[in-house]
């Protein structure tokens, strides 16, 4: 199976650029719609993920294009990419000659293209890719073994009850003295309160992803009360 999504992801995507972080090459796909059903079909699975991982989100481009202008923010530091989708804001930050990234998705097909993202990128490494749900209870249970001194956060405060969990997590993790850098459009859920806006960009989006051909997109660090 893992070499059916290797080759799935080769055959309906395209290995582009984008306009904002040009430095990056992805597999991207234009159509989210046609492309879910090609995974259902073509996979032989049902109820799988919608493909997240197959266009580029304006908050992981933001702080992409931060990392990259800003190299010495994550220069050294052990990072996590936290729902990396793409692997964007991840990639961004190996280039920017962070010691070690992590990447986290809960879709075994998004882990499977941030594989493929980084081996594109010539980044010559075994990729850490953990497919696990980090805010669950029971990872939180789990002793601690990552050192994560940085956290990316790219488009993740879609839902409601999930951004409180969230939120509630990434804080934590600041009051643990965790730099915490969130990339966002201003989505319904976004928590305005306990972050401080450092960076701002207009992003190029697909009409069919956002409902717009770009949106400005801050990206923000958390302040921890």
């Amino acid at each position: 199976m893992k070499q059916n999504y290797f080759n799935f992801i080769r055959t309906n995507t395209s290995l582009s650029r984008l306009s904002l972080v040009p430095e990056i090459k992805l597999y991207m796909a234009l159509d989210i719609t046609r492309l879910w059903h090609m995974t259902e079909n073509d996979l032989k699975q049902k109820d799988i993920d919608p493909p997240f991982w197959a266009f580029p989100w304006p908050g992981g481009q933001a702080i992409a294009r931060y990392l990259l202008d800003n190299p010495l923010v994550i220069k050294d530091k052990y990072a996590l990419d936290f729902a990396s989708g793409s692997g964007i804001a991840g990639i961004a930050a190996l280039l920017a000659s962070a010691r070690h990234v992590d990447f986290n998705e809960i879709d075994s097909l998004a882990c499977k293209s941030i594989s493929l993202n980084i081996m594109a990128n010539r980044l010559n490494l075994s990729p850490s890719i953990l497919e696990e749900n980090l805010i669950s209870n029971s990872a939180r249970r789990r002793p601690k073994k990552n050192g994560w001194e940085t956290i990316l956060a790219g488009d993740v405060f879609y839902e409601q009850p999930m951004s409180k969990n969230i939120i509630k997590w990434l804080l934590d993790k600041a009051r643990e003295g965790t730099e915490i850098l969130i990339g966002d459009p201003g989505r319904s859920y976004f928590p305005w309160g306990p972050l401080e806006k450092i960076a701002e960009y207009s992003v190029e989006t697909p009409q069919m992803v956002e409902g717009r051909n770009e949106v400005v997109t801050g990206v923000y660090r958390v302040k921890p009360k």
